[in-house]
């Protein structure tokens, strides 16, 4: 069953619209919640007129931060941990619902509720806010200045310091005998999912209880903190986060609305909704932060990395919400397939007069990945060596293996690879890619004008952090299996690939095993999903569960066929023994039968107690490192800048797959978010702080006819660090497409132009062109 790819349970309910998503959540009551969001990006709030609200026909209310105290609350900080790359303490700026201190586009000032969700926008127009506008600072260059003034008062706008080294950088750089200086910078991203964020709160008064549909990724996190909010026991708060629309790490924050309506419904005695519009998203949704590296590389003639010294910028936008955690991924990842013998890191997280900063698909990874392969790019173009054998010359061999780079994952675990093969994957991708016969077309085609450019990035993704998940495995009276889990799915199908873990061990029948998850009452604790650790953590949770309860249905069946356990088997859940067993009463029995009996039995004085059931948890080591690279063949046509595809290659290693389709899925899914870092996808704002990308006019999003055709190579090799052997792949997509993309555009133009930010303008590919020309005529 493991391995298979088999169809989605999901799918038919998804097909026929039988999801359930927040927006379609209807109750009898329900009111509507729309919210009166700042046009500027730094300002003091002076006074709220909501006089001309209240006359609006259907308005209900207006409300702002001094209208409950359950108000007076901040949201939650992730990540507040301790760590050896942290020279500073981190101090979070306390981000409250309703800050009368404005610091940036779009933040809540004051909210109306309404009987519809027209009337409720009309309220929030008609709402009067006097500001006092102050100077704004929406980069980190213009926040860092000597003269800058703070975002924050008490706090400074350098709101996180990292540092690290590994080797004496500045004596090996001395010696070096080729030094490479250069700056990279990568753009920040919104998630554009096909589902905006959403929340509706019902508040039950004769039980003091609340019941939340949410977006969130973390329903977890949402239902403590709310308890905390109203002061009520955590089990009397209920999230249900099932059907979600993409998640992309961005709806793993809490947000201020979140809270809001909870409030709101306990207040009002009414169910509250709100659901976010795409202008919002652009506005008021957190983003992944703009990111900019300065480094000095230090090489040998023979293109050998000897030492990197790398000063990192990483834009958190107007509160820290998760510390350093970005930049600290970055660092963890930017060793790559290769040797860095000596590496030297100082970092800097800066706040500005942006929306918050949050984890984004391929946290950190992207830029680690551009950095150190546009590096050996640039050495290869510095020595005239192939790109290719530079890049082996660097190589961790498998001989190595386990192999320490000399970091320190966010955990506290030193970093550690094993159970890889870099050279193997490095050349699959390349012949793959027929990467020798494209080099030697692209000078016959050069010769005739033709334009075609060869890219190489690898990656690595460490993915399955803990701290652990939990799953219970019950084998009901009916003989179906519920497996209840605590994380929820926006899109990664959880309903059958832990369907099959469970199947694979218990030896029932997929279609007899239910997967429940994405609300808070069937695990008591669950940490989100995220971070590609979904199917190492409660993967391996509901295999060790699964385990559990086959052991309890073969120690009872045993005793009932007065039989060893070794005797039995269990296939479409019926326990069956030998042909040596032909004086028992029967030679077979049902699970469904066995749950029964079990109820009773004193068998199971020594097995947990009645019924066939199990929770397990599975806390990982540390996180699991998978690997993969990717290799882009293009042209750019001469008169217009358009780059077309002749190849790309991703080969991957996931360890072993639980479902085929679905890793692929999943690495599809995450190099068209890779794809649109390099060809345009980028949040800008303007001086003031107006956000210059606020439609999907202006927000470049790639649309499916622009994804060429990708050739997915996989390989497994199996990790022994869970019980299924899995590896990380949520996260693996987006890392190297932007970085390989750039350096084949970048041959093509005959490297006449340097493409080290993200993401690569046309009006840059066409400068190129224009270079190119210029230098042939």
């Amino acid at each position: 069953m493991i391995g298979e790819s088999v169809r989605r349970r999901e799918d038919e309910r998804f097909l026929t619209g039988q999801g359930r998503y927040v927006d379609d959540v209807n109750l009898p009551g329900m009111v509507y919640m729309a919210v009166v969001r700042s046009p500027h990006a730094h300002a003091n709030v002076k006074r709220i007129d909501a006089s001309a609200a209240t006359k609006l026909s259907g308005v209900i209310g207006v409300f702002s931060g001094t209208s409950f105290p359950e108000f007076d609350t901040s949201l939650p900080v992730f990540w507040e941990t301790k760590h050896p790359y942290s020279s500073h303490g981190f101090k979070p700026v306390p981000h409250p619902v309703f800050p009368p201190h404005i610091t940036y586009i779009g933040e809540q000032v004051a909210v109306v509720v309404a009987d519809t969700p027209y009337a409720a926008v009309d309220g929030a127009d008609a709402v009067e806010v006097d500001y006092e506008v102050l100077p704004a600072l929406t980069d980190w260059e213009a926040a860092m200045a000597p003269e800058a003034p703070p975002i924050h008062a008490g706090f400074s706008n350098r709101i996180g310091h990292l540092t690290h080294e590994i080797g004496d950088v500045e004596e090996v750089l001395a010696k070096s005998e080729v030094i490479i200086s250069k700056r990279f910078d990568t753009a920040s991203l919104r998630g554009i999912q096909i589902e905006g964020r959403g929340v509706a709160a019902q508040w039950d008064t004769s039980t003091s209880s609340m019941l939340i549909w949410s977006t969130t990724q973390l329903p977890y996190v949402l239902r403590d903190k709310i308890g905390q909010m109203l002061s009520i026991p955590y089990d009397n708060v209920r999230i249900i986060a099932r059907d979600i629309g993409g998640g992309f790490g961005l709806k793993g924050a809490v947000y201020p609305e979140d809270l809001i309506a909870a409030v709101l419904a306990r207040h009002l005695k009414r169910p509250v909704k709100w659901q976010e519009t795409r202008l919002e998203h652009f506005l008021a949704s957190n983003q992944s932060g703009r990111q900019t590296h300065i480094v000095r590389a230090g090489f040998d003639r023979n293109g050998i990395l000897k030492a990197l010294d790398l000063t990192a910028f990483k834009e958190l936008g107007a509160y820290a919400h998760v510390e350093m955690m970005l930049m600290m991924n970055t660092i963890n990842h930017l060793s790559l397939h290769y040797h860095v013998p000596n590496l030297r890191v100082e970092a800097y997280g800066v706040l500005t007069n942006t929306s918050c900063g949050t984890p984004y698909r391929g946290a950190g990874r992207v830029e680690a990945v551009l950095t150190i392969e546009r590096l050996l790019d640039a050495i290869s173009k510095e020595l005239n060596l192939d790109p290719a054998e530079v890049r082996r010359r660097n190589l961790i061999t498998k001989e190595e293996m386990p192999y320490r780079p000399g970091l320190i994952y966010r955990d506290g675990v030193p970093v550690t690879y094993d159970n890889l093969d870099f050279p193997l994957l490095f050349e699959a991708a390349l012949k793959q890619a027929d990467y020798d016969g494209w080099r030697t077309r692209q000078q016959e085609l050069r010769e005739k004008g033709r334009l075609i450019g060869i890219g190489i990035a690898s990656y690595v993704e460490g993915g399955g952090i803990g701290p652990c998940e939990g799953a219970t495995v019950t084998i009901e009276d009916t003989g179906r299996v519920t497996v209840k889990i605590g994380v929820n799915s926006q899109g990664q199908s959880h309903e059958t690939t832990l369907a099959q873990v469970c199947a694979a061990m218990l030896g029932v029948s997929l279609d007899r095993i239910d997967v429940l998850g994405g609300d808070t009452t069937v695990q008591r604790y669950g940490f989100g999903t995220g971070a590609s650790r979904v199917a190492i953590n409660t993967g391996s949770a509901v295999h060790n569960a699964s385990k559990v309860v086959r052991k309890k249905i073969v120690a009872l069946a045993a005793a009932l066929f007065d039989c060893g356990e070794d005797d039995l088997v269990i296939k479409d859940g019926v326990v069956s023994f030998g042909e040596s067993q032909t004086t028992k009463r029967q030679e077979f029995i049902s699970v469904a039968e066995l749950s029964l009996i079990s109820k009773r039995s004193l068998v199971m004085a020594n097995h947990g107690g009645p019924g066939l059931q199990s929770t397990e948890f599975f806390y990982p080591k540390t996180v699991i490192w998978s690997s993969g690279v990717n290799v882009a063949v293009v042209e750019i046509d001469r008169d217009t800048g358009k780059v077309k595809f002749h190849k790309y290659v991703f080969v991957h290693d996931s360890g072993n797959p639980i479902h085929p389709a679905v890793v692929e899925g999943q690495l599809s899914g995450g190099f068209a978010q890779g794809f649109g870092m390099v060809m345009g996808e980028a949040v800008r704002y303007a001086r003031d702080g107006q956000c210059l990308t606020a439609t999907l006019q202006e927000y470049y999003v790639p649309r499916a006819g622009d994804i060429p055709a990708v050739d997915y190579i996989h390989f497994c090799i199996p990790t022994n660090d869970n019980p299924l052997g899995i590896k990380s792949v949520g996260e693996s997509g987006p890392n190297a497409p932007p970085s390989a993309i750039a350096a084949a555009i970048e041959d093509a133009l005959q490297h006449r132009i340097e493409l080290n930010a993200l993401p690569v303008p046309w009006s840059e590919i066409l400068k190129g062109l224009s270079i190119l020309k210029r230098g042939s005529a």
